[in-house]
């Protein structure tokens, strides 16, 4: 993309690079909306993997608590594992985050909110004065990038809390559960 300013010979060094600015912005913004999808998959993931483990922690408690003592530790531990990475991986899908609400992104026009608050004639006003002018338009783009950012931020330590829970969880039933089998139950 950057080599669209190689193409053109006539045109001055300020409209260089303002095309290398342009480009740079969409490729940016482009990774950033390709980095919460992926967020999102990944989310996905985890509340399905979860609630089968879940599913298996009750299956585990409520027929084989009778037959081997204490095997409620691990059936416990598995589940508490499963509902706190359930929630953090909830927490990373929920659309809004309230600490990065912020005045500059809701007054900016590109902003998805904006078209919820705004009639179609007011939006269409104000897109196109902020299309005509490059200062505003760059600015509504980094706007957008910034709060995209602050997205993402929030998405994947959401999801590394999850992750973490997750894994802790299962190697603790799973050690707890061999651990009860060797030894207790001798």
């Amino acid at each position: 993309m950057l080599k669209l300013t190689e193409q053109i010979p006539d045109k001055g060094k300020k409209e260089k690079v303002r095309i290398r600015t342009d480009a740079l912005l969409r490729e940016t913004s482009t990774n950033y909306i390709r980095l919460i999808g992926d967020a999102d998959r990944k989310a996905r993931i985890m509340l399905i993997v979860n609630s089968i483990f879940l599913t298996i922690g009750v299956t585990l408690l409520t027929t084989s608590i009778h037959e081997i003592p204490y095997v409620w530790i691990s059936a416990v531990l598995l589940m508490l594992s499963n509902v706190l990475s359930l929630f953090f991986s909830i927490q990373s899908v929920k659309p809004e985050f309230r600490k990065y609400t912020n005045k500059d992104c809701e007054n900016n026009i590109i902003h998805y909110k904006k078209c919820n608050q705004l009639s179609l004639e007011e939006y269409t006003t104000q897109l196109r004065d902020t299309m005509q002018d490059n200062d505003r338009k760059m600015e509504a783009v980094i706007k957008d990038m910034y709060h995209y950012g602050n997205l993402l931020t929030t998405k994947y330590r959401m999801l590394s809390i999850a992750y973490r829970f997750f894994s802790w969880g299962i190697s603790l039933a799973v050690i707890s559960y061999l651990f009860i089998l060797l030894i207790v139950n001798r």
